[in-house]
């Protein structure tokens, strides 16, 4: 199937795009196959200031397992720099630190009955 180019008149395929705009549009792509062993491992982004706002003790207990558990499995990981894992490990840690920061300041815990918190593997 041909269509007719915008602003010249000829016929181009519907996927004739350039080069380097092609490039751009399949890393996403060589990413996402060069990680597919990890695909069942967490993705922990930044918490919203909302949901910081509502975190419990059980959130922070859930954030804490979690970043455990992430970091003994990261360097098991295959097909991924070490760049990748540590990103990942210090990314949930972050999560389970802001939460923490958050139910000191806002609620009035104490770090000691915070640390009482203990996740069970």
């Amino acid at each position: 199937m041909m269509r007719a180019g915008p602003s010249t008149g000829l016929l181009r395929p519907p996927f004739a795009m350039h080069r380097s705009l092609r490039r751009w549009l399949c890393l996403p792509l060589l990413f996402a196959a060069a990680s597919a062993p990890a695909q069942d491992l967490v993705e922990c982004k930044r918490i919203e200031h909302d949901q910081l706002i509502t975190a419990s003790q059980e959130t922070l207990l859930f954030l804490r397992c979690r970043a455990r558990r992430v970091a003994y499995e990261a360097p098991r990981l295959k097909g991924v720099s070490q760049r990748v894992k540590d990103d990942l490990v210090f990314a949930c840690l972050d999560q389970a630190d802001a939460v923490e920061h958050q139910l000191r300041v806002r609620h009035g815990y104490s770090r000691e009955a915070l640390a009482r918190l203990r996740c069970e593997l």
